[in-house]
């Protein structure tokens, strides 16, 4: 049985169970915790890191060490995918602000979702946009992701970073106008690329 992904009143204390068992180390339990709850974090955290998966592991591992270190806070008042996801965002926080500081790690955030399968046009689009967010600094990427993926709103993300309203609109305007300049400078480049290879098979 998988773990429940939606909240609902009184069908959690099997998960807490469950955290308490894999917190004391049983086997099966540690099993079940990453069989089911694991997929579920790396989902939440994939996109969010660009579709970097050593990143997302890492951030997987990161959140469930923590889990079972705090196994303890955890009441079953939410599905424990739930609040694994709490933790995994508080994780990728300080991925963020690491990655602010260092500006070594450049993982891209894709803003989009649901791609169908069929539509070759958008999957392109969306590749374009990873890639065009892969080269912006970190915050212009935190940014973007929080007001575009989050749906956060700017006071929101005001208080997340520890800024004014007025700056966290010029920060976003900045970090639209980069993302453009960035998209604008591939398809250049890629138009280039095409060209070229035109004139070749020439």
């Amino acid at each position: 049985m998988k773990l429940a992904v939606e909240e609902g009143g009184g069908k959690h204390a099997a998960e807490v169970t469950l955290l308490a068992e894999a917190a004391e180390g049983k086997p099966a339990a540690v099993r079940r915790l990453l069989d089911d709850a694991g997929p579920v974090v790396y989902g939440f955290l994939y996109g969010r890191v660009g579709g970097n998966p050593t990143v997302a592991e890492d951030l997987v591992q990161e959140t469930l060490l923590e889990a079972v270190r705090s196994s303890h806070t955890f009441r079953g008042e939410s599905a424990l995918t739930t609040w694994l996801c709490t933790i995994a965002r508080r994780r990728l926080a300080r991925h963020y602000e690491s990655e602010r500081k260092s500006d070594v790690a450049r993982a891209g955030l894709s803003l989009v979702r649901d791609v169908p399968d069929h539509a070759e046009e958008d999957v392109d689009r969306a590749d374009e946009v990873l890639r065009a967010l892969g080269r912006l600094s970190a915050v212009h990427r935190q940014v973007l992701v929080m007001k575009y993926l989050d749906e956060m709103h700017v006071a929101e993300i005001a208080a997340e970073l520890g800024r004014t309203k007025v700056q966290v609109q010029s920060l976003l305007q900045r970090a639209r106008e980069s993302l453009r300049r960035e998209m604008s400078d591939e398809e250049a480049g890629t138009s280039a690329a095409e060209a070229t290879g035109a004139d070749s098979d020439e």
